[in-house]
């Protein structure tokens, strides 16, 4: 009978402590349950391309067959319902190249490690007299996460060793709770750690080239809004900055707003004040009249991309102040950074060094 207690303790011990994850584990299931119900219109047991909402098929059919099965959903809902964390592990699931490291410093702002991942060519330990250019990568999506987009190194590998461009070493950011914004409500300062610490940080502990025209931004989604506000607030950072994917309907609803964001296309109900102006409007037309050098600037997406329409108009919203960029679209990619690597990286890598 004691024994049967003691199990039966130890048993709700167990469920005490795993309570989060069991709840996570829960919450998992059931979008993957109700999302499928929604979107297996044919009810074949999987989710055909006509079937998905344009924007990111491509992303969750990680198999490529053109067929979304609930093992794809499920590892998609996982992956970006994480709980944040300034430090996170890679996904296993990636097989990345030796020369992406892992890193961490600590920011005196907040008083904890930040994490961040490194990808370092070869010729950085083969030339120890030889500086490099950098460009820093923002994530897409929220919360952040510095391990979500790192399988773009192997990319990045594959074009080093491949041609004859200079290679430089690219930083994966954590953007923050809120990802690439201060929020003090999250009490999350993601823009004050990547600008104020993150980069005085890489220059001092690696051989960089500290200077503008040999820093670059790039960004996907999220990370390409956060890049083009960064390059209109800071532009004495960076040479180069190339954001794909951006909502820049969101950007603008953030200025018809205010400065809070509501995003209109998913059920979250939460609104988070961003800041009046700062938005890649409202940002764009202050740095124009200012009258400061201007980075060298790529808009970047997939023309079945749900955000290629407003990426056009912000394109030519730009065009009306006589900013200079270029817009780099590749037929058939969705909202698939890895996908736009596979298809047009190069463009993207050679972008960064022709500054």
């Amino acid at each position: 009978m004691r024994l049967g207690w003691i199990l039966v303790s130890i048993f709700f011990l167990v469920v005490l402590v795993q309570s989060k994850n069991i709840l996570t584990f829960i919450g998992i299931e059931l979008g993957v349950y109700f999302s499928f119900q929604e979107q297996d219109k044919n009810s074949n047991g999987s989710i055909e391309i006509e079937e998905w909402p344009k924007g990111i098929f491509t992303l969750v059919d990680s198999n490529r067959n053109n067929l979304i099965s609930k093992n794809e959903l499920r590892e998609f809902i996982k992956e970006y319902s994480r709980e944040f964390s300034w430090v996170n592990e890679v996904n296993e699931k990636f097989s990345l190249p030796t020369q992406l490291k892992r890193g961490t410093f600590n920011s005196t702002s907040m008083n904890l490690p930040v994490g961040y991942y490194i990808y370092i060519p070869d010729i950085y330990f083969e030339d120890p007299d030889k500086r490099f250019r950098t460009v820093y990568y923002l994530h897409g999506g929220r919360p952040g996460n510095e391990a979500r987009s790192v399988n773009i190194s192997n990319f990045l590998q594959e074009t080093f060793s491949a041609v004859s461009i200079d290679p430089a070493l690219y930083i994966f950011v954590n953007g923050g709770e809120l990802s690439h914004y201060n929020s003090g409500e999250k009490n999350s300062f993601g823009e004050d750690i990547f600008i104020n610490e993150l980069i005085p940080y890489i220059d001092e502990k690696y051989r960089t080239i500290p200077k503008r025209n040999a820093r670059g931004l790039e960004g996907f989604s999220e990370g390409g809004r956060g890049a083009t506000r960064y390059m209109f607030k800071y532009p004495e950072l960076f040479g180069t900055v190339a954001a794909g994917g951006a909502s820049y309907m969101t950007e603008k609803l953030i200025q018809d707003n205010n400065g809070y964001e509501d995003e209109p296309r998913d059920e979250d109900e939460s609104i988070y004040y961003v800041g009046k102006g700062n938005d890649a409007w409202t940002l764009a037309k202050i740095h124009k009249d200012s009258g400061k050098r201007t980075p060298k600037l790529l808009l970047w997406s997939g023309r079945e991309d749900m955000n290629f329409e407003s990426i056009e108009e912000y394109s030519s919203y730009l065009e009306k102040f006589s900013i200079e960029h270029d817009f780099l679209v590749i037929d058939g990619i969705d909202h698939n950074p890895f996908l736009f690597y596979e298809k047009a990286g190069e463009r993207l890598i050679r972008f960064h060094q022709e500054n």
